[in-house]
């Protein structure tokens, strides 16, 4: 993740009366608008571009929403309850939420460079168990914490489908942030990929979430690494008919960098 940290090239006359410079405070310590504002007075540290020479400011106050914040923890920290509950090794648990991390920042920063709304990925330490995968896609979705050595998480704004294969077991779990919702459902996404399966059982469905869970019968010709390659297809296909899978123009491809990264 990029944070740009410039003062706009522009006199303070040039400036708007609200604007955070044009009253200076006396020290830093009396101030407390943005550190690095623009012209229009947002954030320049929270400038995100889209790889092709544009981008977005996102509203002041956006990386310390408390509520939100707040609430991607607590659904963290109530499924890793879950899942201590349900008797993983704690080892597991630590392995699952570091790839979940892991993962999410590797998202994150995909989305900021090149506008990524959606992504499909496969998960390898959930070994097909569907309350792992959910804990990963919660580490994925949690906030990143500023006192941590590693960064992790930070992609609670891009739409997920996770996909894990264990020996005999095959679990899926999509995420849609509420403001994305209107483009695709998690349930059709997740629906999807049980339709390429042929196979398949839908356990949590909404708008926003959804996960399902299928056992391998080999009489039935269903071998998870199979069923794996198969799901992500099913999930990227699914994006290119919604509209929602970064093609790129054929001149544009050094500058879409959803490109260079797993689907």
């Amino acid at each position: 993740y990029i944070r740009l940290h410039c003062w706009p090239i522009a006199s303070v006359s040039s400036l708007s009366d609200t604007h955070p410079l044009r009253n200076k405070p006396s020290s830093m310590a009396d101030y407390s608008g943005p550190m690095f504002p623009t012209e229009e007075g947002l954030e320049a540290g929270w400038w995100c571009p889209d790889g092709r020479g544009n981008g977005t400011h996102k509203p002041q106050g956006y990386a310390g929403n408390p509520e939100a914040v707040a609430a991607r923890k607590k659904l963290f920290d109530d499924c890793e309850k879950e899942c201590l509950a349900a008797k993983y090794h704690d080892k597991m648990l630590k392995a699952v939420i570091k790839e979940g991390g892991k993962k999410g920042i590797e998202i994150g920063g995909a989305a900021d460079m090149g506008g990524l709304e959606f992504f499909n990925t496969i998960i390898e330490q959930c070994k097909g168990k569907v309350n792992l995968l959910e804990l990963c896609m919660h580490a994925m979705n949690k906030d990143i914490d500023p006192e941590e050595e590693e960064s992790k998480g930070g992609s609670a704004e891009v739409g997920k489908c996770l996909i894990s294969a264990g020996e005999k077991e095959m679990s899926v779990v999509a995420y849609v942030p509420e403001d994305k919702t209107s483009k695709i459902k998690a349930t059709a996404w997740v629906q999807a990929i049980l339709d390429k399966w042929g196979d398949g059982k839908i356990e949590k469905s909404s708008d926003g979430w959804c996960t399902a869970s299928l056992v391998c019968d080999a009489d039935k010709g269903q071998f998870a690494l199979k069923l794996k390659e198969t799901a992500l297809q099913g999930g990227i296909n699914f994006l290119r008919e919604s509209g929602c899978f970064p093609e790129g123009d054929e001149e544009d491809d050094d500058e879409c960098y959803a490109n260079e990264f797993e689907w």
